[in-house]
This record gives structure tokens, sequence and C-alpha cells, in this order.
């Protein structure tokens, strides 16, 4: 007769269906869905998990956005495994100098085996197989000892609000995995869809944002010079920052992922008003945390910088100087003796007959409040490989499908292969008791 549950994985692997699957990311795409609001995505999603009759944990959370948690129970003896992944998007569409391509608009556009679309890639395409997987268990009325949790989240694209940026469009950085877990959608572990490119994301870097601010004295340009000048000042600051973070990042490196320091935004003076001195100028700088890093370990070492730097300059020293962390995220890792590392290898060696790549990567992603909340997590997901295509007038032979020209784009085939990746970490991880995968049996008190 067979083991019944290679048997139940056959079975579902042969429902996958590609049109069926691509449907479902284009129409994700289709829904603008950027940081603040995400609930239109997240009423698509739920309306799919009710016709599919897969429970609902509402979740709103502010009036334009809510969670999209679904659960499909088991016998009760099992594992809870969680599938999370982000509906806002990097982009809203409409940003100045952003490129007028298919790749970064909400519209979903098929080229071969290619989706082109914003959100496709970061990671509405991962989304597609989690729902495709889930509807899948519930077609063929799997009966799995555990419950799947699939948790489609707002909120996760790294952003804060910060000066006069401010409104739901800047809360991002983990917020929506912050609020489901901290409101039900509790599990054993969980396996976050960000584009690996179906290697295992073993660990990610987080990210310190830095505010540097100078001041100084208002006065007209007549009278200004380089010395009193704000912005001429940010630039020795500038210079000193990047001459830091070139040893931070070969110093702070870990398992292979530099720790980067980016000069990333600028702001000074009065445009309206360029006959004056600027009487401010501000600096936004990124750091990479590493995940076994603290980061008040970055504001002390920014700090010193800074410090250093007013005591040999008496020009900057004359302005009014503020430094201050905004944002700030922890880096995530999930070690290999953790069950669900050793699970999702074995399930993508299962569907693709080889050895699963292990990679680490600076980026951040929801994987770090998993983490720091108990739940060891780790990143596989559809999109992110390096490939050699077919179609490269497009791409060109050995592009990443990350190519900042064209935009977000995927394969259609990877997200075929990656639904059937999860399909089979679902069935060997939840039809197993809590005691098989020796995992603590709750105990009355």
């Amino acid at each position: 007769m067979g083991n019944p549950a290679e048997q139940l994985k056959r079975k579902l692997l042969e429902m996958v269906d590609r049109d069926e699957l691509v449907g479902i990311a284009c129409d994700l795409v289709n829904i603008p869905s950027p940081t603040g609001g995400e609930k239109a995505c997240a009423d698509y999603i739920i309306s799919r998990y009710e016709k599919a009759g897969i429970k609902v944990l509402p979740q709103v959370f502010e009036d334009t956005r809510s969670n999209a948690i679904g659960i499909i129970k088991g016998g009760g003896d099992g594992a809870v495994l969680m599938l999370n992944g982000h509906m806002d998007t990097s982009y809203t569409g409409d940003e100045q100098f952003l490129p007028d391509r298919p790749g970064y608009k909400p519209k979903a556009v098929i080229d071969g085996d290619w989706i082109y679309g914003l959100g496709i890639y970061n990671m509405k395409g991962s989304l597609a197989c989690f729902i495709h997987a889930a509807e899948i268990l519930r077609r063929a009325n799997a009966e799995l000892a555990g419950d799947l949790l699939i948790a489609c989240v707002a909120g996760e694209i790294e952003k804060s609000q910060v000066d006069r940026y401010q409104g739901p469009l800047y809360r991002g950085g983990a917020c929506g995995t912050w609020y489901a877990i901290t409101h039900g959608a509790v599990a054993d572990f969980c396996v976050v869809g960000e584009p690996s490119g179906m290697t295992l994301m073993r660990a990610h870097g987080g990210y310190v944002w830095t505010r540097i601010t100078l001041v100084g004295d208002p006065m007209h340009t007549v009278f200004g010079t380089p010395e009193n000048n704000t912005i001429n000042n940010m630039m020795k600051v500038m210079q000193a920052i990047q001459e830091w973070g070139k040893d931070y990042e070969k110093r702070c490196a870990y398992l292979g992922m530099p720790a980067h320091v980016t000069l990333s935004a600028i702001e000074g003076g009065w445009p309206y008003r360029c006959s004056r001195v600027p009487v401010y100028c501000t600096l936004y700088v990124d750091t990479r945390l590493m995940p076994d890093q603290n980061p008040l370990v970055v504001q002390r070492e920014i700090e010193a910088v800074l410090e250093a730097l007013k005591e040999k300059d008496r020009d900057l020293a004359a302005l009014e100087m503020d430094s201050r962390i905004f944002m700030n995220q922890w880096g995530s890792e999930c070690a290999s003796d953790e069950y669900v590392y050793r699970a999702v290898a074995k399930a993508h060696q299962e569907v693709h007959g080889r050895q699963i790549e292990v990679t680490a990567m600076s980026f951040a992603s929801d994987a770090c409040e998993l983490v720091r909340h108990g739940i060891p997590a780790l990143n596989y997901g559809a999109t992110g490989r390096t490939r050699t295509l077919s179609d490269v007038h497009h791409h060109g032979e050995g592009q990443s499908d990350w190519n900042p020209k064209q935009g977000e784009h995927a394969a259609i085939s990877d997200l075929v292969e990656t639904t059937k990746v999860y399909l089979t970490l679902i069935v060997d991880t939840l039809g197993c008791t809590r005691e098989e995968l020796g995992l603590p049996i709750p105990k009355e008190h």
C-alpha cells in the first residue's frame, strides 16, 4: 500500500496548477498595496480563505491596513507551522525618478515564463505559493496532526517615520508581523518566503538608521562662508562616516555578509530661499547590523566618530550637532540543528533532487521579529535565483531575476517548484505528532 505520507505528497503535488498559481500571483500584483495601504490586498486573500474553508483570524490594526491570517487546523497533537510573507510593496509605483517600466507598476504583465509587476519579487510570488498550497490542502481534505498558519502581513518593508515623513506609508519595519504574533498568530516554527532564490537563507542582517543634523545661524548668503555653511561642514561628516564604514564593513562581516554602511539621504537648507546660507543640514545613514550585534554598538561607534571630528575641526565644533537612531531592526539567524532548518533542506532535496544551497543576506526580513519572540525562522522563497535565461534579450545571460532596469519579475516555473517544496514541507512537518518532532508537549496546570 505504501507510505500514507508519501501517497499524500504525491497527490498534493499532482494538484499544483500552473495557471491557477499564475492567476493568484497576478491578482495580488494587480491590487496596489503600498506600506500603509494593504487592506484591499488582505481582503482579497481573506476572501480566498473563506471560499476554501480556511479559518480566518481577524487582524485589522489600522484603518487602511490589516493582516490576512489563515489557519488550517489539524488533529490537535501536532506542531504549528507558519508560512509568513508581506503584502506591502517596496514602492508605490509613483515615486519620482522611479523607472517607468512594468516591473515597477502594480499591473501584472506575463512574458513567457516571467511575470512582471510591482511586488511579484518582494514578495507576492511567495504569497501566491502559500495561498495555492493552502487551497490544495483543503481541496484534498488532507488530514494532518498539526496546524498550518498562513500569515500574509502588512508593514514589513524597511521604512520608518522620520521628520516630515509621517503616516501609515512610512510605518513598516516588521510592524505587521509584530502585531500578528502578539495577537494570536503563534507557531512552533516559521518559514518566511522572502526572495531567497530557493536557497535556505539561514541568516540575514538587520539595520540601524542614524540621523545626524548640523544647525547653524540663519544669514544672507552675502555674509556666508564655506566655514559657517552646514552643507559644507556635513561633507566633512560624510567623509568621516565613510572612512569609518570601510573599517566597520570588514570588521563586522558575518557568514559572508558585509556590514555595509550607506549614506542614504541628505537634506539641507531652504530650496525656495537660496539667498540664505543653509541653517541646517541632515544626513541619514543606513548601517547593516549582523545577527550577533546590538544596535547600541553602532550608535556608540558613530558618536565616537563625530566627537573625534569635532575635536579636530573648529568650524564643525561651532555648529550645533545632533545624532540619534531613528529606526533599528535586529538581524536573524537559524541554527542548523533547528527542526525547521533540517525540514526545509529535506523538502527542497526531495522536490529538486539535489542538496539545497545555504545562504546569508544582509537585507532584513520578518524572521528577525519571529526569532526575537522565540519562533525559529528562516527564509525560503521563490524569487532571487541567478539563472541562465533563454530570453537573454530581456535580461542578459546569467543575470539575476532581480534586475533594477526591469523592476520586479519572477519566473513562473520557480513559483510552481516552490509551491511543491512548501507542500512537501507541510506534510513532512504537520503529519507528525509533537512527540515525533521532539517538541515539548503542553501540559495542563
